[in-house]
């Protein structure tokens, strides 16, 4: 059984965001009040449903960005984006985002959708579609704009 070089990439992605989300948790780090991390229980439960879930095929209906944007950033990304996890800009820090924003829409979610330094392709949600990668990059966005 061979697997490919990007399945690599991603389950050690996936690994090194547990670690670390774990390190910090445990260096006494507190979260903002708003966003609270998810338990390493949490996260385990995510990566086995990304592990056994096959691809959706089927139209999801329709949705409000806003609010699927925040379920995803608190589902993935705020395990590293709530304390800036390995220079990942921290959720609502104005100063941290503007340099990104200013890259523009297209840039950031091509950032988002491949990955930039050690931020996993689709910051580690393999499952996410590209609308909601968009919905939780522009809540991200708003956030931090």
């Amino acid at each position: 059984m061979s697997i490919s070089a990007t399945h690599y990439r991603t389950l050690f992605a996936l690994v090194l965001v547990l670690l670390l989300g774990t390190s910090c948790s445990d260096q006494g780090s507190t979260p903002a009040p708003e966003a609270s991390l998810p338990s390493a229980e949490q996260k385990t439960e995510v990566i086995e449903q990304q592990v056994s879930a096959p691809a959706e095929v089927t139209s999801a209906p329709e949705k409000t960005a806003a609010v699927d944007g925040q379920k995803i950033y608190k589902t993935y990304c705020q395990a590293c984006h709530a304390n800036g996890v390995a220079g990942s800009p921290k959720f609502g820090d104005k100063a941290a985002w503007a340099p990104r924003i200013a890259k523009g829409n297209d840039a950031l979610f091509s950032s988002v959708k491949n990955g930039l330094k050690a931020m996993p392709p689709k910051g580690g949600c393999m499952t996410c579609s590209d609308d909601d990668l968009r919905a939780a990059m522009e809540y991200m966005v708003e956030q931090g704009s």
